[in-house]
């Protein structure tokens, strides 16, 4: 893969740093690095914004995680975060949804959740986040209809922080289903260019990863 292909993988990357115990100035430090590489978007705990704050917005779009890792806050908790969110500076914020409504195929209850949260941060580019792996395909097509009336700016197809993780192949399959409106953000390590390919030759817009470095140099 050539460097501009490697840098157009990058500039669709969203780093994220999701490490509870990482401080502020190791956060910015790893920023800039990534900013060096054609990173463009980071992902951080709400705490973490306010030392974010004099990032460049041209440069980069910092983006709030709202209840992660498990979503097992309430709805009014997943709202004030959100709100924290637009009032640290994000731009956007990735939300766990109530993975047990997700799994349970719970449609009215998703809906009800789903459309506070949007509503509550309409500035944000909002985005949520569901454990795509775990989930039958009977529960993964009830959330893709849902979806075709709550509309996020995108889904974010986790997968491995309590089972195996998300395939470009399971992309594929929940992108046939998907409304062509919202986008999809898929979360993977990605050791090299080769799998972040894989990954978007399946549908997704926008890579997730704790490790955008790996990119580069890495897969061929």
């Amino acid at each position: 893969m050539t460097l501009t292909e490697t840098g157009d993988i990058l500039a669709r990357v969203e780093g994220a740093l999701l490490d509870p115990y990482l401080t502020p100035g190791e956060a910015r430090a790893r920023v800039a690095s990534w900013r060096k590489l054609g990173v463009r978007r980071v992902l951080v705990f709400p705490w973490l914004l306010d030392s974010l704050a004099g990032e460049p917005s041209e440069e980069v779009e910092v983006a709030g995680a709202v209840s992660f890792p498990a979503g097992g806050a309430t709805l009014t908790n997943k709202r004030v975060e959100l709100l924290e969110c637009v009032r640290l500076g994000a731009k956007a914020a990735t939300v766990v949804l109530t993975p047990g409504l997700v799994m349970a195929a719970e449609a009215s209850a998703l809906e009800r959740e789903m459309s506070a949260l949007l509503s509550t941060a309409p500035e944000l580019q909002v985005r949520f986040l569901v454990d795509l792996a775990l989930l039958s395909d009977n529960a993964a097509t009830v959330f893709a209809r849902v979806l075709k009336e709550i509309r996020p700016s995108h889904v974010v197809t986790a997968g491995g922080v309590y089972g195996s993780p998300c395939g470009p192949g399971r992309v594929s399959w929940f992108r046939a289903r998907l409304t062509q409106a919202v986008r999809i953000a898929a979360w993977a390590s990605f050791p090299g260019t080769a799998e972040a390919r894989a990954f978007l030759d399946a549908g997704a817009d926008l890579l997730c990863t704790d490790h955008p470095e790996r990119l580069v140099g890495g897969g061929a």
